[in-house]
């Protein structure tokens, strides 16, 4: 994010960026809607890559899929992983990576991206796709569940960031309170994507070391949880929320203040 247009809960059109209004730049990102609307913004753009080389790989448990996982996000092998469990047609559950490389001309070698892990060979489905299709890849399925009306069923989810130190077992735990059948059905998951924490400059996207609700879920907070849930950060929003929209006129849904 280079910068932003932002109007704030006075009716003011501010642009803030990095170094210009910072405050509430920071304040805006991750800021659930709190202070400003963002009407503009401008983005660093790089090329779009012509295609993607995408495995899906098989396991037998959570912690060899979790292996691989944690080995294939800490190098530069693929350009995307993402872990899944969901319920298994002959009962049970299924552990499943999806991982994507992106490449130019000629595909990369399939034994380098793969060395070293654990998965299945016999069960692993290598594919070549273009790189928009890839991007797309969802609105087939969507279209499918609309058109037997399942699109419209409830869909609750819960989405949380949890320390690599405590994904094994707070997973388990989960899992363990699951039907799969029922829980889960042919079309829900657990997803688990690993994200470096290096990766995240937003200051008001909360990454503690064990877990946090991620604001996007569906299930509410109270105001003493968003204060444990910005820690150090909320003075930072609060004083945002002060100076942007006194009259605390934007986004009241989520009850933070």
């Amino acid at each position: 994010m280079i910068d932003m247009e932002v109007v704030t809960g006075e009716g003011k059109k501010v642009t803030c960026s990095a170094s210009n209004n910072a405050d509430l730049f920071n304040a805006v990102r991750a800021g659930l809607g709190q202070v400003g609307v963002i009407t503009k913004a401008t983005l660093k753009l790089v090329a779009a890559p012509e295609s993607v080389r995408r495995f899906l790989l098989f396991y037998p448990d959570l912690a060899t899929m979790l292996r691989d996982e944690r080995l294939l996000s800490a190098g530069n092998r693929f350009d995307a992983v993402q872990g899944a469990i969901v319920a298994a047609p002959s009962g049970g559950l299924a552990f499943q990576l999806d991982a994507a490389k992106n490449f130019n001309g000629d595909p990369p070698d399939d034994n380098v991206l793969l060395a070293g892990l654990s998965a299945d060979p016999a069960q692993r489905q290598p594919t070549t796709i273009g790189y928009f299709d890839h991007l797309n890849r969802f609105t087939a399925f969507e279209a499918a569940l609309r058109a037997n009306g399942q699109w419209f069923f409830p869909h609750p989810w819960l989405m949380t960031f949890i320390g690599d130190s405590q994904v094994e077992s707070v997973v388990n735990a989960e899992l363990e309170a699951l039907n799969p059948a029922m829980d889960l059905g042919p079309f829900g998951q657990v997803a688990l994507v690993p994200i470096r924490r290096s990766a995240i400059c937003s200051p008001l996207l909360r990454m503690p070391a064990d877990g946090t609700l991620y604001p996007v879920s569906a299930f509410p907070m109270s105001k003493g949880e968003w204060r444990d849930h910005f820690g150090p950060a909320f003075g930072q929003l609060d004083a945002a929320k002060q100076q942007y929209d006194p009259d605390e006129i934007l986004t009241p849904g989520y009850e933070i203040f």
